[in-house]
């Protein structure tokens, strides 16, 4: 009994090879026959490679004047920027935030600038961003005059801004001590120029128009 059913079993066995042997082989020559259409048409069917594209480091989102605070927060939440504090003065709000050092290419000439060596005061009217004071961080070392105008294309790429800054006369590599791009709300402007220095003036133009590093100096603000 034991081996009829054995030979049942083998015999059971036998035929499936058999017909998924026929089947295959089916399949293999239906390709080809396939194939030889396709090369007979000039068309050549093949799978996709699996190998993606390299794709070049990213530039961080970019800043302007007139974002809302949600925009210039995810900004700021991207490129891990510390919150410090916040002012509210009527409409107006300030932010003291820590930049989180991320590197941007100002263009023409994607000169790179590191976003550091300062805080930042972030200023709105309403939820609408109006300017920036960036005073030095004593744990890195402060931007110059040049490092501020590169980086000030390079956060605003598509806007004309008009950036006062201050830096020490007897100062030869012209360490900025005050900056502010844009405008600083009435109910915040006693927080500008508490150092009693000069300021410098210039304009920053969107590319391709070069970065102007010559300023008009001794204004009185």
């Amino acid at each position: 009994m034991a081996t009829n059913f054995n030979l049942c079993v083998f015999s059971g066995l036998a035929i499936a090879v058999v017909m998924v042997e026929m089947i295959a082989g089916g399949y293999v020559a239906q390709a080809n026959n396939s194939e030889d259409a396709n090369e007979k048409l000039g068309t050549v069917r093949t799978l996709p490679s699996l190998q993606t594209r390299a794709r070049p480091p990213l530039q961080p989102s970019t800043l302007h004047l007139g974002m809302l605070e949600a925009q210039f927060f995810e900004y700021a939440k991207d490129n891990n920027w510390a919150a410090i504090a916040t002012i509210r003065r009527d409409e107006f709000t300030v932010h003291q935030l820590q930049p989180g050092g991320e590197g941007l290419y100002a263009l023409p000439d994607r000169q790179l600038v590191y976003v550091r060596g300062f805080t930042a005061n972030i200023y709105f009217e309403g939820d609408r961003l109006v300017g920036i004071r960036l005073t030095p961080d004593n744990r890195d070392r402060p931007l110059t005059a040049s490092e501020l105008l590169t980086l000030v294309r390079a956060w605003f790429p598509d806007d004309v801004l008009s950036v006062i800054y201050q830096v020490a006369p007897s100062d030869p590599r012209k360490s900025v001590v005050e900056t502010l791009i844009g405008t600083i709300p009435k109910a915040f402007e006693r927080d500008l120029g508490k150092v009693s220095l000069p300021f410098c003036r210039t304009i920053v133009f969107p590319s391709p128009v070069p970065v102007n590093t010559l300023s008009t100096c001794n204004l009185n603000i």
